[in-house]
């Protein structure tokens, strides 16, 4: 049994276990026999070469290379899941629906419809064990245990475990990860892990006006795949080199927090920090995110955001 301490839970995705409910995920499920065709064709990464049970992580782009949605997508023997912020699963789905003309493929809803409990830390694999969910070996892969659905995927920014289960079954579960010394994150204390990891969030820390190239999320995108929705602009950008901005981590040196976000460097405005969080347990150490000016963006850049010091260091991938 794992100790619980007066470590709190964002600490406890580092030193131990911690789990948080991600119940309300949007979750679109595609059936259909072109559900995959059509998925990988308006997708930015490989989706036909998965086999069921594996997943991978993709933007949905328009015409215009500009990112509408970041999701997570599975593959299974019957459907295709494609799991996003809650808060863009309307507008993703009328975007994944606005390509379906004659193809075999209905888009369900299933937001909801099942618990889900991520649970990340060093830990966090043994407890999986413990509860009787072997934990899957490879990144975003799947596998059932007696109460549902297990699959290694990211929770508050870390390498953790989604456990998808019938709603009235996870408060037992969650029990059993207590008992064992999981602490429960809120959504306020995952929002810290993520950002002291340095995962960028969509809709927050970039959105419908960036382009893949800004985001330096290039796990998102296959190079290699044939032509999908905004494959063009992604190629030219490539091919012709740099681009204006790029989205990087900001590291504050503060005990307040700035009143003003405003990214500073050589005299001038570069940016506006997102995403701002304090993330030292002695209150003296800020960080989080912002669209810089190329110039600004090279790690270990020494930048102000207002009259604060602050430093520039590289993102991690969702």
């Amino acid at each position: 049994m794992l100790p619980i301490s007066a470590v709190g839970a964002v600490e406890q995705f580092q030193l131990g276990a911690a789990w948080a409910d991600l119940s309300d995920q949007g979750r679109l499920r595609a059936t259909g026999s072109d559900r995959v065709r059509l998925l990988h064709a308006i997708c930015s990464n490989d989706l036909e070469g998965l086999a069921p049970g594996q997943g991978t992580y993709a933007f949905f782009l328009s015409p215009q290379g500009k990112i509408q949605a970041d999701s997570h997508l599975f593959v299974a023997a019957d459907h295709v899941l494609v799991v996003c912020d809650s808060a863009v699963r309307q507008s993703l789905r009328d975007h994944i629906e606005s390509y379906i003309i004659m193809d075999d493929v209905d888009l369900e809803d299933v937001s909801g419809q099942l618990a889900v409990t991520g649970l990340a830390g060093p830990h966090a694999a043994r407890l999986l064990s413990a509860v009787g969910a072997e934990p899957p070996s490879s990144k975003l892969q799947s596998s059932s245990f007696a109460a549902g659905l297990v699959t290694r995927a990211p929770v508050g920014g870390h390498d953790g475990f989604w456990l998808e289960t019938a709603p009235g079954d996870a408060p037992d579960l969650r029990e059993r990860l207590e008992r064992l010394g999981a602490l429960q994150a809120s959504a306020r204390e995952c929002a810290i892990a993520r950002v002291r990891r340095r995962v960028p969030r969509f809709g927050l820390d970039f959105g419908a006006d960036s382009i893949p190239h800004e985001t330096q999320v290039f796990s998102a995108v296959s190079f290699t795949k044939g032509c999908y929705t905004g494959q063009e602009i992604v190629e030219r950008v490539r091919s012709r080199g740099r681009v204006r901005r790029l989205l990087v981590a900001v590291d504050l040196e503060s005990p307040e927090e700035p009143t003003d976000r405003t990214v500073i460097h050589g005299g001038k405005a570069v940016g506006s920090l997102t995403s701002l969080f304090r993330i030292s347990t002695d209150g003296r150490k800020w960080a989080g995110f912002a669209m810089v000016r190329r110039s600004a963006a090279a790690p270990g850049t020494r930048v102000t955001v207002g009259s604060i010091a602050a430093t520039i260091a590289a993102i991690s991938a969702p």
